[in-house]
């Protein structure tokens, strides 16, 4: 338990709404992590295996207020907003500069999508250039890459579970994997 942030505390009840209701308005028990998961757990719930699972309420987070964290792939930087840890599910805001990119082919263990915010973000051997507004889908087992950041390019990544079947080789950090 002590590897969690501390809890936020209930939210004033808003006018209109019944306070037993409001006061019974939470997730069902949960263990996420992310900046909005961290900013946002309520109540601390043990499961069964010594797990904590959290419960929360609708949560709001601006991304723009955030600071990026740099993975150890040179010009990789992200924010991480939600993870389900127990399916290795996650949405991210990924930011690759200018002349960087993912170096080798690779695959993922589940499905990863990804919509354009900005730049331009090309899969070299393919020439698919993900530019503002773009939605790519990359299906699970299918190898891609490598890539290059023609400008600096920032993502909305999404797994459906865990990111790779291994730790890539371009990570020396096994967190960069999740």
């Amino acid at each position: 338990m002590s590897d969690l942030p501390p809890l936020v505390p209930a939210p004033p009840v808003p006018a209109g709404v019944d306070p037993q209701e409001w006061a019974n308005n939470l997730s069902e028990p949960s263990n996420y992590g992310g900046e909005a998961a961290d900013r946002s757990r309520e109540e601390l719930v043990p499961a069964p295996g010594g797990v904590v699972l959290a419960r929360f309420r609708e949560i709001l987070l601006q991304t723009d207020e955030l600071d990026w964290a740099d993975k150890t792939l040179a010009g990789l930087s992200h924010k991480a907003l939600w993870r389900d840890d127990e399916t290795e599910a996650s949405i991210s805001l990924i930011r690759f500069r200018k002349g960087s990119g993912i170096p080798l082919r690779h695959s993922h263990a589940s499905n990863q999508f990804m919509f354009c915010l900005s730049g331009r973000y090309t899969y070299v051997p393919t020439g698919l250039t993900l530019t503002s507004g773009s939605f790519y889908w990359n299906p699970k087992g299918s190898l891609h890459g490598p890539t290059l950041a023609e400008e600096e390019s920032v993502l909305l990544e999404i797994y459906d579970g865990p990111h790779y079947p291994t730790q890539p080789q371009w990570y020396t950090d096994p967190a960069d994997a999740h």
